[in-house]
């Protein structure tokens, strides 16, 4: 009888699970690659719920994956040092302290919130308004190509709903974030390559 492998294969020391020296015997072998905190056996195909669930180590059990992370499950930034994930702030989810996450807590609504992989990731929308807020270490035009991305993703063809999204949400940096959505309002009306 032949076993198959999961999807992705975090290195553990349970019965069933693959200690991290088999996992890279495995990896040299080319029977496995790295993805996330975990490894996938090679015939798995590379995509969000794959990207997703590889992140599962790292995520406490009410854990949301979101901002830049989010973006790497769709696709659509390179895979970050340090995942971001948050929590509702009703939740009570307890988290040891990783160098490999930055965790804070945000009211999420159900709305804001897609199943990927067995994970809860934020949805492009919300994607998309956070990293407005955030304004991460991306170049100007890198981050408006990044949220273009995934509202087109999301299956928006305007910013009206992310405009709406964002002045709907309290906090700081709201006029930066309506500004980049701006920048990326223009970008629709381009020609698509």
């Amino acid at each position: 009888m032949t076993h198959r492998l999961a999807a992705a294969l975090a290195p553990g020391h349970l019965p069933g699970e693959l200690p991290l020296a088999e996992l890279m015997c495995a990896s040299l072998d080319g029977e496995v690659y790295p993805l996330g905190a975990c490894w996938c056996p090679i015939d798995q195909i590379d995509g969000p719920s794959l990207r997703a669930a590889s992140l599962a180590p790292l995520v406490p059990a009410r854990g949301i994956i979101e901002r830049a992370s989010a973006a790497w499950v769709y696709g659509f930034l390179a895979e970050p040092r340090e995942h971001e994930l948050c929590v509702d702030v009703h939740a009570r989810a307890h988290v040891l302290p990783s160098t490999h996450v930055h965790l804070r807590e945000v009211v999420c609504s159900d709305v804001d919130i897609r199943a990927l992989g067995g994970l809860r990731v934020t949805t492009p929308l919300r994607t998309v308004v956070d990293l407005a807020h955030a304004n991460p270490a991306l170049g100007r035009g890198a981050l408006t190509t990044v949220l273009w991305a995934l509202l087109r993703y999301g299956g928006f063809h305007d910013v009206v709903e992310a405009r709406r999204a964002c002045t709907q949400r309290s906090g700081p940096h709201r006029a930066r974030a309506l500004a980049q959505l701006d920048l990326v309002a223009a970008r629709f009306s381009e020609p698509v390559p």
